[in-house]
């Protein structure tokens, strides 16, 4: 469903304002309730046809929407910087980068991974019987995607929809609709069918009504808050869900820990996208034997960083998207303050006429009772703690609600991936940060308060496809052993029997159980 802004009543429409200049940059006209039923019922219809299509035409209607996208390369970055308010490099390597690798993995591979499964069975093979696991399509999924990856995230979520077979209906944020128009443009181009992707435009509460016509399933990224309440509308239908949201991002620095690289790399996986990220860096454990160096080197990098809107490629921390977003930052920093943190650089929201920023802020003389390091921020704050020993630094980790990624900075990467399996999340990363979202083929997701089920990879294809089993014979017409009439022979067999196949030490009796068993299956059984 195409969204027309001619045709909108300037009382239904949402406004599209820069967070960078404030300027306007457009408008579309707000869905009813009514329209955005229709289209789910639309997309009901045209999830048939398009879930009995074959793969090559799913991979050619992906390999088509790349090429759109490379295409119009220039624009669509330009127009994820201005309404998002991030720098167009980040739109680059954050949004179109793994939009279109996530495409060009799923084009290859998505075939071969939903392909047909033949499970191996050795107690009923002795029976004739085979089974067979079939990946078909939901039928209509529901996306509600978030305002700071408006571009990522519905892309790749939408080409694993569409390519498992299924319909899709996409509720992009209020706060960037232009962006999910946009999608919208590239999926036309790219020759999807008509109705098969239906974009519907509104506020927050619009994306209830894919829960109340019951999508087939639902792929949520968002707040904890809102994603609770999702949880709980969706249960009441029994709509299998999808959650991603949010986390509060532990690193741990040790001993050995290259500074240069470790100061580099937490720096911007903290103030990347101005910390609107997910998967931010939000707290640093620092060893005590290199605590000050640490922080001395990375506040020194934290003050070079330009902030500020993107005129020439010219800026590293791009805008606040939100204005409710800046209150929460600047709080945090207020109530730190106030419980005697030290702010050593930032802290203090800056002066740039039209547009919401904040600069990188680093913050020290931080434990958990503050809100900078046991709530979610999603901005461009980094506290940081020392520790002395590892075990203290991974129970500090673990003190969370959320479980989404966390990172393990050493020079010892046999060390690092011992502390990473005792992390309680989704995705550790040792000696980078961040990135992971953007690898195709492996699954995303989290545990705790950050949710549950997987984007990407195998387990994220998976998750936009139904698992059908289909049980059958090998022989035609022949006559069950565990059918009517129960004796004491079959009793007997089925007892022997299973003592040999589960390994049952009964000595002698396991062969002649054995013979048993498979004698029950012998053609004087068959009808």
């Amino acid at each position: 469903m195409q969204s027309n802004p001619k045709d909108a009543d300037p009382k239904n429409i949402i406004l599209s304002r820069s967070p960078s200049t404030g300027e306007i940059l457009g408008e579309v006209p707000i869905t009813s309730r009514e329209q955005a039923a229709q289209a789910i019922e639309s997309a009901r219809v045209a999830a048939r046809q398009w879930g009995e299509t074959d793969f090559r035409e799913r991979e050619k209607v992906l390999k088509a929407a790349n090429d759109y996208i490379y295409k119009h390369f220039d624009r669509i970055a330009k127009l994820i910087s201005d309404e998002n308010g991030k720098s167009r490099v980040e739109a680059v390597s954050a949004e179109i980068t793994p939009a279109m690798y996530t495409i060009k993995h799923l084009a290859d591979n998505a075939r071969r991974i939903l392909s047909d499964e033949p499970i191996s069975m050795f107690l009923w093979g002795l029976a004739g019987k085979t089974s067979t696991i079939h990946y078909l399509p939901w039928g209509v999924i529901g996306i509600i995607s978030p305002w700071n990856y408006p571009f990522g995230i519905p892309m790749t979520q939408l080409s694993a929809a569409l390519v498992a077979g299924n319909a899709v209906v996409l509720k992009p944020s209020s706060s960037t609709p232009l962006i999910g128009e946009m999608i919208n443009e590239i999926w036309a181009a790219a020759g999807l069918p008509a109705d098969v992707l239906s974009v519907i435009q509104g506020p927050g509460p619009l994306g209830e009504v894919l829960i109340e016509q019951r999508v087939d399933r639902l792929v949520f990224t968002g707040s904890v808050e809102i994603g609770r309440h999702v949880a709980r509308l969706a249960a009441d239908k029994l709509i299998p869900l999808t959650l991603e949201l949010g986390g509060k991002d532990p690193a741990i620095v040790l001993e050995d820990a290259d500074l240069e690289a470790a100061t580099s790399g937490i720096l911007w996986g903290a103030m990347a996208n101005a910390g609107q990220t997910c998967a931010s860096i939000e707290r640093v454990y620092v060893h005590d034997s290199i605590f000050e160096p640490f922080v001395e080197l990375i506040t020194k990098k934290a003050r070079s960083l330009r902030v500020g809107p993107d005129r020439d490629f010219d800026t590293d921390v791009g805008a606040i998207t939100s204005s409710g977003q800046l209150r929460i930052i600047e709080q945090q920093v207020e109530q730190a303050r106030a419980a005697g943190a030290t702010v050593l650089c930032g802290g203090d929201s800056p002066q740039i006429e039209g547009g919401r920023f904040f600069p990188p802020t680093i913050i020290i003389d931080v434990d958990h009772t503050m809100p900078v390091m046991a709530e979610e921020t999603f901005g461009p704050l980094l506290p940081i703690m020392r520790f002395t020993d590892v075990e203290q630094a991974i129970e500090l980790a673990n003190d969370s609600p959320f479980g989404l990624s966390a990172s393990v900075w050493t020079a010892d990467i046999a060390r690092g991936k011992g502390i990473a399996r005792k992390l309680r999340a989704g995705t550790v990363t040792l000696n980078d940060s961040l990135y992971t979202y953007g690898l195709a083929e492996t699954p995303w997701g989290g545990i705790k308060d950050s949710g549950y089920g997987r984007t990407h990879g195998r387990d994220g294809l998976l998750e936009m496809a139904r698992p059908l089993h289909v049980a059958s014979d090998r022989f035609f017409k022949m006559k069950k052993p565990w059918w009517y009439p129960y004796n004491r022979e079959l009793y007997d067999s089925l007892k022997r029997g299973l003592a040999f196949l589960t390994g049952v030490n009964i000595g002698k009796q396991r062969s002649a159980g054995l013979f048993k068993l498979i004698k029950s299956f012998s053609p004087k059984s068959r009808l």
